[in-house]
């Protein structure tokens, strides 16, 4: 058992066509309430579209607006949480890492000989790597391919552990 318990939290960015469906939505359904005041006969068609976009956009975007991932690493698993607006979090994902069988930095050599196997793609990443993390490609189970973003700090008990199957460069 591993004595060494890591927490990691990254903010994804915010996804540029969600944003744009979700205010569209919006002034379709701010539309539909003009005219379903100016025309009268047909209120209740538009009020039916308003309601269908205000929901929409509610999904789609408002909801989903702020995303925040959260790893913890404790007893050689990794435990996933996304955060949804700063208050509703969800467990997505608990990875064994005696299950791992690579993890290296995304488009690197390393990743070379998994190149043509087809694999069910997770992304718990914030998509690019920036100043304080980068994306980490991990090859699980043999059937599945996930995104990570990780600092050095997180990737130290891993390394520790599997040092042959983690590859930093």
């Amino acid at each position: 058992m591993s004595d060494t318990m890591k927490e990691l939290l990254i903010k994804q960015r915010e996804n540029m066509t969600n944003k744009i469906v979700g205010y569209a939505l919006l002034v379709v359904a701010a539309l539909a309430l003009v005219g379903a005041i100016l025309m009268r006969p047909f209120f209740i068609i538009f009020i039916a579209v308003i309601i269908v976009c205000g929901i929409l956009s509610f999904v789609l975007y408002f909801r989903k607006m702020s995303v925040e991932y959260e790893y913890t690493y404790l007893d050689k698993e990794i435990r996933i949480d996304r955060i949804y607006n700063l208050n509703n979090r969800k467990q997505v994902d608990t990875l064994d890492l005696n299950k791992m069988e690579i993890l290296a930095v995304k488009g690197s050599d390393a990743l070379r000989g998994f190149a043509n196997r087809s694999a069910a793609t997770c992304d718990y990443s914030v998509g690019e790597d920036d100043e304080n993390t980068r994306v980490y490609e991990m090859w699980y189970d043999g059937s599945r391919k996930i995104y990570l973003s990780l600092n050095d700090d997180f990737l130290t008990p891993i390394v520790r552990f599997w040092p042959n199957k983690v590859k930093k460069n």
